[in-house]
């Protein structure tokens, strides 16, 4: 049924002011709930920060230098005159050491590792594999992802079982994702690793692998068509000194033979060699030589990876403050709370206005029902 409204549904800024004004006053009217819940949070929070067990926070920080992408390199140069064509000066980017290091080979390598350690208060250290330390470290979460039983006994990729690498790799899922983080600060312009457990030993022996291990692969990822280059060198100046050796033996026994031979044809062997040591003589000088060139840029070529700060010396123990746990809980308790008893006299008011509104809607229906009898009379009379 269509009707006028006999009340006004427009709201206007000052009555939005005047409605602030009613909850300010109505929240600080209910200071003894907030107080209540602010204090109630805030000892929840410190429970929390007590009930937390300690980390053990890894940290190292690397300034990685790599190539420049130049592709005219002495060393390009040199092995083209071999028939070896190499791709020099690949660019290695931040992006990518960090990737070696949360790889699955370097992290999976890492658990490999045999270490002297306890993970446990009054167990007696031993010596077992990092991966068999996680588990023990860790039994909850063990028994939920079904490793309760699981032991490695092989150190090695390649003699691994099956199911060995299928719990490695649980493992390392659950470590790349909670335990380790690995980022590039701009502020510090350098790599950023930090690695966290509930053991001081697990955290530095685990991180201090990665660390190597990571700084080397990257080294040797970057040279190794020149590190291929270089052994083939010095295979073939290997080559050419054993021959030169061999000659000049030969050469001194025939001249031991001939010492009182006195026609010229007998000399015809000797000249022989005489020449073909020259000639290796001569190629021998030439690949030496190429090949301490090769070594040399080789050396400028591989790149830098400076380790800033070593887990040795940056591992520290991280406990939650309980004093800072509480004022947030204050905080945020003064907040909730406010929001909660505003929200409940929003509501309340809602159905209280609703109330008023429906009152006013049937008081305005009974007079114009009266309103339309009187006018209805006054037609007949």
């Amino acid at each position: 049924m269509q009707y006028d409204r006999p009340y006004n549904d427009e709201i206007n800024i000052g009555d939005l002011f005047t409605k602030f004004g009613e909850y300010r006053r109505y929240v600080l009217k209910k200071w003894w709930v907030v107080l209540i819940f602010a204090i109630l949070l805030a000892f929840l929070l410190r429970f929390y920060a007590v009930w937390k067990k300690e980390q053990y926070i890894s940290h190292a920080d690397f300034a990685v230098k790599g190539t420049e992408g130049s592709s005219t390199s002495s060393l390009a140069s040199l092995a083209s005159s071999f028939g070896i064509g190499i791709t020099t000066g690949t660019e290695f980017t931040n992006e990518l050491f960090l990737g070696i290091l949360q790889s699955r080979s370097v992290v999976k390598e890492a658990l490999m590792q045999k270490r002297t350690m306890s993970v446990k208060k009054g167990v007696a250290p031993r010596e077992d594999y990092l991966a068999n330390f996680y588990t023990e470290m860790y039994p909850k979460w063990t028994k939920k992802k079904k490793l309760k039983n699981f032991t490695l006994e092989h150190g090695s990729l390649d003699s691994i079982t099956v199911y060995e690498d299928s719990c490695l790799t649980i493992i390392y899922d659950e470590l790349v994702e909670k335990d380790l983080t690995v980022e590039f600060s701009d502020d510090a312009g350098m790599n950023q690793m930090e690695f966290a457990s509930l053991s001081r030993d697990f955290s530095f022996h685990f991180a201090d692998y990665i660390t190597y291990a990571s700084s080397d692969y990257y080294i040797n990822a970057q040279v190794q068509n020149e590190q291929k280059t270089v052994a083939l060198m010095e295979s073939k100046a290997d080559s050419l000194r054993g021959l030169l050796e061999s000659k000049e033996e030969q050469l001194a026994r025939i001249q031991d033979g001939s010492s009182f031979q006195v026609k010229f044809a007998g000399y015809v062997s000797q000249n022989r060699l005489l020449r073909e040591i020259g000639l290796i003589t001569t190629e021998y000088s030439t690949t030496f030589a190429q090949l301490q060139l090769a070594r040399f840029d080789l050396q400028n070529k591989t790149p830098l990876v400076d380790i800033i700060d070593q887990p040795k010396y940056s591992t520290i123990k991280e406990k939650e403050q309980t004093t800072m746990f509480m004022i947030i809980g204050l905080i945020l308790g003064v907040i909730f709370s406010s929001i909660g008893l505003s929200v409940r006299k929003y509501i309340r008011d809602s159905v209280e206005e609703s109330k008023q509104k429906q009152l006013v809607i049937e008081k305005y229906n009974k007079e114009k029902d009266s309103q339309s009898l009187i006018d209805t009379d006054s037609n007949k009379i």
